[in-house]
């Protein structure tokens, strides 16, 4: 009789502890921590890929900026698992390889250069200069920045066109995903500036889940906070 209590005593303690151990294993929390850094991970495995690419690109490596693309190529093809969806599947979207275009960057800087001056009609060469590199070089490296700027531009004391900025500031981002530029959470604030809050709203959902800065998504998630307790 003493041993059958022992053995259902010890069955006890067995089951219990198998109990403990898989609520451990099934943590939430833990799992979404991992999950997030594994999607970092990726995310920064992928942006370093693509300025790889760019670096010897720019420097004449012709070779290994070819490895190096190729090595992107399978990144994007590859499957990957999306445990919170409990799915397979591809990366989410190929990364855009923007090239070094000498032209490109002289027009760069020099609509860098002109639009130090304070005065609007140097401003208004500037436009024309990122301009000329977004029409003639939009696959250049050059050319998200110079999209920004004009954004920057148009958002300033002598437009004040913030519908134009957002524009711009979208355009940086579509251009290249991987910017490391707040253009999305400044398209929100533009957006707010026109009183469009529900349009605000997705810039800054987009900050959130595609903004490779962290200090970007958290100030997107302020803005949403506060559109939020709006009723956006």
């Amino acid at each position: 009789m003493q041993s059958r209590k022992l053995l259902a005593t010890g069955a006890i303690l067995a089951a219990a502890l198998v109990g403990a151990v898989f609520a451990q294993a099934m943590d939430p929390g833990m799992e979404l921590a991992l999950i997030e850094r594994v999607a970092k991970a990726r995310q920064d495995l992928k942006g370093a890929l693509v300025e790889l690419v760019n670096y010897y690109q720019r420097v004449g490596d012709l070779s290994n900026a070819n490895r190096a693309e190729r090595e992107l190529d399978r990144f994007n093809s590859m499957e990957q698992y999306d445990y919170a969806k409990k799915t397979a599947g591809p990366v989410e979207e190929p990364v855009k390889i923007l090239k070094y275009i000498p032209e490109a960057d002289d027009y760069y800087t020099d609509g860098l250069i002109i639009a130090e001056s304070r005065r609007k009609a140097r401003k208004d060469l500037a436009l024309k200069r990122f301009e000329k590199v977004l029409e003639e070089w939009p696959e250049s490296e050059k050319a998200p920045l110079a999209a920004y700027q004009m954004a920057e531009i148009y958002a300033g004391i002598y437009y004040g066109d913030y519908d134009l900025a957002a524009e711009y500031y979208q355009k940086t981002y579509r251009l290249n995903p991987a910017t490391t530029l707040p253009a999305l959470v400044k398209a929100g604030d533009m957006y707010c500036k026109l009183e469009r809050f529900d349009e605000a709203v997705t810039m800054y959902k987009l900050a959130v889940t595609g903004s490779r800065d962290v200090k970007h998504k958290e100030e997107a998630e302020k803005q949403l906070d506060k559109l939020s307790a709006l009723g956006y």
